[in-house]
C-alpha cells in the first residue's frame, strides 16, 4: 500500500474512532454513574457490551458487580474471569482483586504463586497496600515458587483486547 493510501486509510480510522468513541464514553459514564447511584439493572446494560468488546475498566466493573452479587447472583469464577480479562490489559485493581482470590481459593483454585504474581504485578501499578499482601504471601512461597513467580511477574506486558 502506497503511502498516501496508508495515510487516508489512517485518517479514515480516526475518523471512525472519533464518531463512534463518543457513545461509547456515554453509555460508560452511563453505566458508572448507575453503578454508584445502587441502579444495577442500567449498569449491567450499559456496562457488558463494553466489558466484552474489551474496555478494561467495564471488565472490572462487571467483575466487581459478579464478585459482590450486585444487581447478578453472586459468583466468584465470573468475577475472576472478567477480572483476568481486565488484568491482562493492566489493570491494576483486577490484578489486586485476582490476587485476592488466588490467595483465598474463590472463584480460582487456591494458588500462592498466581496471588503473589498479580499482587507483585500491581505494586508495579502503585497500590501501596498490594505490597502488604504480596509480602505476606511471599514468606509462604519455597525458592522456587518464588523464582517462577518473579518469572512470570518480569514477563507479564499488558494486552489491549481489539475493540471496535
Amino acid at each position: 500500500m502506497r503511502a498516501s493510501a496508508r495515510l487516508a486509510a489512517a485518517f479514515f480510522g480516526l475518523g471512525l474512532m472519533m464518531a463512534t468513541a463518543p457513545g461509547a464514553l456515554a453509555d460508560r459514564a452511563a453505566g458508572v454513574t448507575a453503578l454508584h447511584n445502587g441502579d444495577f439493572a442500567t449498569a449491567l446494560t450499559e456496562l457488558k457490551p463494553l466489558a466484552e468488546a474489551g474496555d478494561a475498566a467495564s471488565q472490572f466493573d462487571i467483575g466487581a458487580m459478579y464478585d459482590n452479587g450486585l444487581g447478578v447472583p453472586q459468583d466468584r469464577a465470573e468475577a475472576a474471569r472478567w477480572y483476568l480479562r481486565a488484568a491482562r490489559q493492566g489493570d491494576q485493581t483486577a490484578m489486586f482483586n485476582l490476587g485476592v482470590m488466588y490467595e483465598d481459593g474463590e472463584g480460582v483454585g487456591k494458588d500462592p504463586v498466581q496471588a503473589y504474581v498479580y499482587y507483585a504485578l500491581a505494586v508495579e501499578q502503585g497500590p501501596p497496600y498490594a505490597a502488604r499482601n504480596r509480602d505476606k504471601v511471599k514468606s509462604g512461597l519455597t525458592a522456587d515458587q518464588l523464582a517462577r513467580a518473579d518469572e512470570l511477574v518480569r514477563a507479564f506486558a499488558p494486552v489491549p483486547e481489539k475493540q471496535p
